[in-house]
């Protein structure tokens, strides 16, 4: 087998297949946008093309769905246009594609998606215990901001009827069944395939896109995950540092680019990547009550999936299991460990210090181009308007940027 020959398995896409996956979210979706980012040029000598420049099409999906991010960012169809534009030009490659978001589609939006990426589109759901997904997602939700406690989160998000004023994106993206039949109706069940994350399991879910996509054997995972990418949980200490001081930038009505830079990126991206809980960090567990209602609403979900009919792999039984559960856990602390706390100002420090990073690769950039137009014969600046300019100095500033984030 040659490198551009795809290796042939039963769940082998047809060529130039258009994958498009749209999460769940907390299903190892960052750990394959983050390996497939890397391994860009890999996957498309295997024939695979995995289109952009950026880590993932967080941006792409959301412009496609006219959904911001944090609060006040309002992204542009442009996006979505400009990464269609590099899909269509390809008439060679299977394409790989989506993000979380796309799964809270409501299914006129889906119908969109699907006449946008045409009669090749193949759907990937993947999926996660109902159970062991509730405090990851809550973590996610402190991470962009949010200040709500995790208790009575779990009483909002399990009420019958859930009560959507509390993360109400959790509701339509974590609905399992409902995700799974509104994406087999419209794309076609033959057209969708569900992969069941497990821990019985591994390596299921990097296996499984191999297969779809005719990638040699362990390719995916041969991606440096570090402990931001990973995407790995917080402890119990760890997210309610966050709260308190999410519940500061609220008060004091601060922007979302200042949030997303020095805390997202800044503080929580630091001590992930750079911490692990020890002694003095307590694990997320879930009260009885919560547990069994998880349980319940797995159930629904299984039984709603199996009734679509869509290619599953994976063990669905794995999804009814009994969601875990301990007696009397700790959901909220008002203690950090110093090692957190020194971790978080640290990083803090590392976005002041990318904040400057930028500044200067934007003056020497444009310093650059200023000289190149003072030369004889190189009329530069002629060839940019000054939107241009400005976005080809912020491109190069960003990759500066995500260079000393993948260092720290």
């Amino acid at each position: 087998m040659t490198a551009t020959e795809p290796r042939q398995t039963p769940l082998l896409l047809p060529e130039r297949a258009r994958l498009f996956h749209i999460g769940l979210p907390k299903t190892g979706t960052t750990h394959l946008q983050n390996a497939a980012a890397l391994l860009r040029d890999d996957l498309l000598a295997h024939g695979v093309h995995y289109p952009g420049r950026t880590f993932n099409h967080r941006r792409e999906v959301s412009s496609f769905m006219g959904r911001g991010w944090g609060w006040g960012d309002k992204p542009t169809r442009e996006h979505w246009d400009r990464l269609m534009a590099e899909v269509e030009a390809d008439t060679e490659n299977r394409i790989w594609l989506g993000h979380e978001f796309a799964s809270e589609s409501s299914e006129e939006k889906a119908y969109d998606f699907r006449e946008a990426l045409g009669d090749r589109t193949h759907v990937v759901v993947t999926l996660r215990h109902y159970g062991s997904i509730l405090a990851s997602s809550w973590q996610q939700y402190m991470k962009m901001g949010d200040t709500v406690g995790f208790e009575r989160w779990l009483e909002a998000v399990l009420a019958d009827p859930p009560n959507r004023k509390v993360t109400k994106t959790f509701h339509t993206r974590n609905d399992q069944g409902l995700v799974v039949s509104r994406w087999a109706e419209v794309v076609g069940p033959e057209n969708v395939t569900a992969i069941v994350i497990d821990k019985a399991t591994p390596n299921l879910l990097t296996d499984a896109f191999e297969d779809l996509l005719g990638l040699p054997r362990g390719l995916l995972t041969t991606a440096e995950q570090d402990g931001y990418s990973s995407n790995r949980g917080m402890s119990v200490e760890e997210a309610e540092l966050l709260r308190a001081v999410n519940a500061e930038f609220r008060r004091r009505e601060l922007p979302w680019p200042a949030y997303e830079h020095w805390m997202r990126r800044g503080v929580a991206g630091h001590v992930m990547a750079s911490r692990k809980p020890g002694e003095g960090d307590t694990s997320f567990e879930l009260p009885a009550w919560a547990a069994e209602k998880a349980t319940a609403r797995a159930h629904a979900y299984v039984d709603r999936i199996e009734a679509t009919g869509v290619r599953v792999v994976g063990d669905l039984d794995a999804l009814r299991v009994p969601a875990r559960s301990v007696e009397n856990p700790v959901l909220t602390a008002d203690r950090v460990p110093l090692d957190a706390a020194a971790e978080a100002v640290v990083g803090a420090i590392e976005a002041g210090l990318l904040k400057d990073e930028d500044l200067a690769a934007a003056k020497a950039q444009i310093a650059e181009l200023r000289e190149a137009a003072r030369t004889p014969g190189h009329d530069v600046l002629g060839h940019f308007r000054a939107t241009e300019l400005a976005a080809e100095v912020g491109r190069r500033a960003a990759r500066r940027a995500r260079g000393l984030l993948r260092r720290s």
